[in-house]
């Protein structure tokens, strides 16, 4: 059994490591609100590409940027984070990438050294790169973008990218979304046939499709982007509130040991000296 003097510094351990905890809760409550405040992905620029990519669909174009190519391997990418208090998170990402798997012909490449990490631990093959910087860096995204593009023109049939979707504080799930070949969204018929009617389109139509596609996947990999480093923070965040709350409970019992010894000591005591006050007496 501890002494009250061992409970007493856990007590003040706890009281310090608590404050140390709240600071860091405050940290990341701060920085998902900054991020918030930040100007976001464009989604009426969404909606413009999307009208482009019906009007060129009437138009039949064939481009394999567009097309299933199951004989060749698959890449697979994986969005984790750097950042502290985030083991589950990025445990989850790389199992999600590990099931998506169809051949051990298929590549991973991982961004961040925690899933590096992981991989490392399971004696998997990989290809490294950098984390998500914390500014979101659009050089940085436009360079992972290229990477891949040209990862799929050389040896892959498929691109896949696993990343955590951000939909609320208390909530993330795990996404994987299929980079290439692009699943370009449809527009309701009735809309895009008036749109068509006033359409012009450039002198060469496989370019402006390729073009386009490329314009669209750099703004998924930017909303994808936008989407980790929130969830990075709101995950962060509700660690940090946990392990507030279980710090507290933890104190709540050594204070009520701590106590419960003290006082027994003092009765012990107080025992004692009656006891010998009445030896003296007799």
């Amino acid at each position: 059994m501890l002494t009250a003097s061992a409970l007493k510094q856990d007590m003040e351990f706890n009281k310090d490591f608590g404050n140390i905890v709240e600071v860091l809760k405050t940290s990341a409550i701060m920085q998902f609100r900054s991020l918030q405040l930040k100007q976001k992905p464009n989604k009426e620029f969404l909606d413009e590409l999307e009208l482009c990519f019906n009007i060129l669909s009437d138009k039949k174009i064939n481009h394999f940027y567009l097309t299933e190519r199951p004989g060749m391997p698959s890449l697979i990418v994986i969005v984790t984070s750097d950042a502290g208090f985030l083991g589950e998170l990025n445990t989850l990402l790389v199992n999600t990438a590990i099931d998506e798997r169809k051949s051990v012909q298929d590549e991973i490449i991982v961004l961040g050294e925690q899933g590096a990490r992981y991989l490392e631990d399971m004696n998997l093959n990989f290809t490294a790169l950098p984390g998500l910087s914390e500014e979101v860096d659009y050089r940085q995204l436009q360079g992972i973008r290229d990477y891949l593009f040209k990862g799929y023109k050389d040896k892959f049939g498929r691109v896949l990218m696993v990343y955590p979707e951000f939909l609320s504080l208390t909530t993330q799930k795990i996404k994987v979304l299929q980079f290439l070949p692009c699943k370009l969204p449809v527009l309701q018929k009735n809309k895009a046939s008036v749109i068509m009617e006033n359409a012009i389109l450039g002198p060469n139509e496989i370019k402006l499709l390729e073009r386009l596609i490329e314009i669209w996947s750099g703004f998924n990999i930017l909303d994808i982007a936008w989407s980790s480093k929130q969830s990075e923070y709101a995950a962060r965040i509700m660690h940090l509130e946990g392990s507030s709350q279980e710090l507290a409970h933890i104190n709540e019992r050594v204070a009520f040991d701590y106590f419960r010894l003290v006082h027994t000591l003092r009765d012990k005591s107080i025992r004692e000296i009656s006891a010998a006050k009445l030896l003296l007496e007799k």
